[in-house]
């Protein structure tokens, strides 16, 4: 340990373990009974992200769902299910006015990019 780590002022009990903030979220997320599976992993999937991205103001979730759909899109595309949840989690972010209608624009831009990117024939 450096010698400045040891005269800090920060406290390292207040550092989050991703790992283990990750295995309570889905310990957390098996509670729900009336969602699916796929709305429980695109539930984690956003936790996770926000989490890590220490997303922490009602302003920064417009940035976050457009990260969120670059970083996921190709997965998301590949799984209709999951790619119908983003959207449904999308929606329910907008109707709490933490997004607008441009970024909403924005991230299926994003999302139809990847899926014709996946069904253009010249990429396969």
């Amino acid at each position: 340990m450096a010698l400045e780590q040891v005269f800090s002022d920060r406290d390292s009990e207040d550092e989050v373990d991703d790992d283990i903030a990750d295995f309570e979220d889905k310990r957390m997320l098996e509670d729900f009974v009336d969602v699916t599976d796929h709305e429980k992993l695109i539930m984690h999937m956003w936790n996770s992200f926000v989490r890590k991205q220490r997303v922490l103001a009602d302003g920064h979730i417009p940035w976050a769902c457009e990260a969120f759909s670059r970083l996921h899109g190709k997965h998301l595309v590949q799984n209709p299910p999951l790619l119908w949840s983003w959207r449904f989690l999308m929606i329910k972010l907008w109707n709490h006015s933490l997004l607008d209608a441009r970024t909403m624009n924005v991230c299926g831009t994003i999302l139809q990019g990847y899926q014709n990117e996946s069904s253009d024939p010249k990429k396969m």
